[in-house]
C-alpha cells in the first residue's frame, strides 16, 4: 500500500511535462522512500498512470516471481529492498563515497527483480545486468530492461561487458546454486571486471539450509551437511546437462572459511544475517 505522500509524488511525476525519460522519472520519484519507490515499480504497468507506466519497467508476472524466487509482491520485494539497502549502506562504509555515477553491474540478474530496486540509488544507464540463461535475458528486455543487458556463459571467463571496470558488483542467490568449479570461475572472472577500490557482494548459504529445506530428502541433508562441516562447501546438483563436464548448477552452502582458503585475491570486509531471509547470509568482498 502506497503512502497519500508517496501516490501524490507519483501523481506529480504523471502530470510533470518535465519528466519524459526513464532517468528522469526514477530521479522525481526518489522522493519517496526505498519501499514505496519498490511498490511503484513492481506494480508497473499501472493503467492510471500511462505516462511512467511508458517510461519504467513492466514487473515480470506473479508466476515468474513465484517459479523464480519461490515468492512474489510485496513480500518478496521486503527480501529484495532488505538486500539492496545492504548494498547501498555497505558500498558508502567500504568506500566513503555516495553511488552518484558510479558503475553497477547485477551478475545473475534473472528477470531484474533487482535492477528495479537499483534505480533508487543509481542511474539506469549505469547498472549492467548479465546471466546465462536465455530466458532471464528475454524477460529483461521484453518487459523494458533492455539497455546494458548480455547473455553471460555458465562458466565465463569474461563477460560480455567490454573492458567496463565495476565500483560495485553483486551477485544475489548465485552462489547459493553454484558448483565449486562454477564459483571458482565466477570469483576469478569478476575480479577482472571490478575497479581497484570497488565491492563486490555474494549471497552464500549457511549450514543451517540443509536440515530447514523441507525439497531435500533426509539423506541428502545429511550429506550436505557432512561436507559442509567437512570441506566447507556442500554441493547437491539438478538433474541437467553437464557444462564442460561439470553440473554447475545445484543447491550450494559454503562457509567464510572456505572463500578465505581459496580465494587470496578477494577479502572478506564484511557479514550480515538478514531477518527476511534467514538462510541467507551477506557476504562483502573487497579486491586484494
Amino acid at each position: 500500500m502506497l503512502l497519500e505522500s508517496s501516490l501524490s509524488i507519483l501523481d506529480g511525476a504523471e502530470r510533470n511535462t518535465k519528466v519524459t525519460s526513464r532517468q528522469e522519472v526514477v530521479l522525481y520519484l526518489r522522493q519517496v522512500g526505498l519501499d514505496d519507490f519498490g511498490q511503484i515499480l513492481i506494480g508497473m504497468p499501472d493503467k492510471r498512470y500511462p505516462k511512467v507506466s511508458g517510461l519504467l519497467p513492466r514487473m515480470a508476472s506473479e508466476e515468474v516471481q513465484q517459479n523464480w524466487t519461490g515468492n512474489h509482491g510485496s513480500d518478496l520485494l521486503k527480501q529484495t529492498n532488505s538486500f539492496v539497502r545492504f548494498l547501498a549502506t555497505e558500498y558508502i562504509t567500504q568506500t566513503n563515497s555516495s553511488l552518484d555515477n558510479i558503475q553497477v553491474l547485477d551478475f545473475g540478474c534473472g528477470y531484474g527483480r533487482l535492477i528495479r530496486s537499483m534505480y533508487y540509488y543509481v542511474s539506469p544507464n549505469n547498472i549492467y545486468g548479465v546471466d546465462p540463461w536465455d530466458r532471464s535475458i528475454s524477460e529483461c528486455v521484453n518487459n523494458g530492461i533492455s539497455t546494458n543487458i548480455f547473455l553471460s556463459g555458465y562458466l565465463p571467463k569474461d563477460l560480455p561487458v567490454g573492458n567496463r571496470r565495476f565500483e560495485l558488483i553483486y551477485a544475489f542467490s548465485v552462489f547459493t546454486h553454484l558448483s565449486s568449479l562454477a564459483a571458482k570461475q565466477a570469483l576469478n572472472t569478476l575480479r577482472t571486471y571490478i575497479s581497484p577500490h570497488g565491492v563486490l557482494v555474494i549471497t552464500i548459504r549457511p549450514l543451517e539450509y540443509w536440515a530447514n529445506n523441507p525439497k531435500v530428502p533426509t539423506e541428502t541433508k545429511e550429506r550436505m551437511e557432512m561436507a559442509h562441516r567437512r570441506e566447507g562447501f556442500a554441493f547437491s546438483p539438478h538433474n541437467i546437462k553437464p557444462i564442460e563436464g561439470d553440473v554447475t548448477y545445484g543447491e550450494t552452502s559454503m562457509t567464510i572459511a572456505w572463500l578465505r582458503e581459496n580465494f587470496a585475491q578477494w577479502k572478506v570486509a564484511a557479514i550480515d544475517h538478514p531477518l527476511v531471509d534467514p538462510y541467507q547470509l551477506y557476504v562483502v568482498l573487497r579486491p586484494v
